[in-house]
């Protein structure tokens, strides 16, 4: 194995703590902790992991293959589209009583993005079909009142809300080539986030990605958790179901 330290680092998104090292797993070369393991015959090349935090730890991490206890229902398999890093290829986006928000785009699949980063051109649809019409300038079926200090969230403040007013905020869906994936409001309205002025503030967890990855397309760690997240690399597929919370992290 090769091994090196960290010499310089971005603000990593919401993630500014200092960052020691890191043991990569999902780029299936020849010099990573997992690749080496699989070309040495001890292990098939499939990984998954699950977050949620149990009564042992905040996660699990299968090495070898799938258990299929970490997950209650149906592990569902899309294409791993990605060239260089792991993707799945997103469809469409819609939000509980909005539209349907036309994609097209693959998105990098990184459980160090501790959020969704999304292209520019679908973070402005998703404020105009949650916020309304005084996000987009034009009649939309949402009422710009109906959801508290959502163009404030979605111009990246960070508010108080109670718990009704961020469980009024719709289910946003994800349309993958082959399954759905879905974020609740407790999802992407993230209290406890640095970048909050203060612990019972609620800070927006979809930001602009710009050009990282060239999409500006990212899923993080705030839709994968409800999630099993497979990497089957033999089969160049990625599986998801719905994460059993009470495995996941206790085993």
């Amino acid at each position: 194995m090769k091994l090196g330290d960290i010499q310089k680092q971005t603000s990593n998104f919401d993630q500014f703590k200092e960052i020691g090292g890191v043991m990569g797993f999902t780029q299936g070369g020849s010099e990573d902790v997992f690749a080496t393991l699989v070309a040495a015959n001890k292990c098939d090349n499939v990984w998954a992991m699950c977050m949620y935090e149990g009564s042992k730890s905040n996660g699990t991490i299968t090495i070898g293959g799938v258990d299929e206890s970490l997950s209650n229902g149906t592990i569902e398999y899309v294409k791993d589209v990605g060239l260089g890093f792991h993707s799945v290829q997103v469809d469409s986006l819609t939000l509980d009583g909005g539209d349907t928000i036309e994609v097209g785009e693959a998105a990098i699949l990184d459980t160090g993005t501790n959020i969704l980063l999304a292209p520019t051109k679908v973070m402005n649809a998703l404020q105009s079909s949650m916020c309304g019409s005084s996000a987009s300038g034009s009649d939309d079926s949402r009422s710009s009142n109906s959801l508290a200090s959502c163009n404030d969230l979605w111009s990246n403040k960070c508010v108080k809300l109670t718990e009704e007013q961020v469980d009024a905020y719709p289910d946003l869906t994800m349309q993958l080539d082959g399954t759905k994936l879905i974020m609740s409001s407790r999802d992407y309205l993230l209290l406890g986030s640095p970048v909050a002025a203060s612990a019972d503030q609620y800070c927006l967890g979809i930001r602009d990605g710009g050009s990282a990855g060239g999409s500006g397309f990212i899923i993080g760690d705030t839709t994968m958790r409800g999630y099993y997240l497979v990497f089957d690399l033999a089969q160049k597929k990625i599986g998801w179901g719905p994460v059993d919370k009470t495995t996941c992290g206790s085993v």
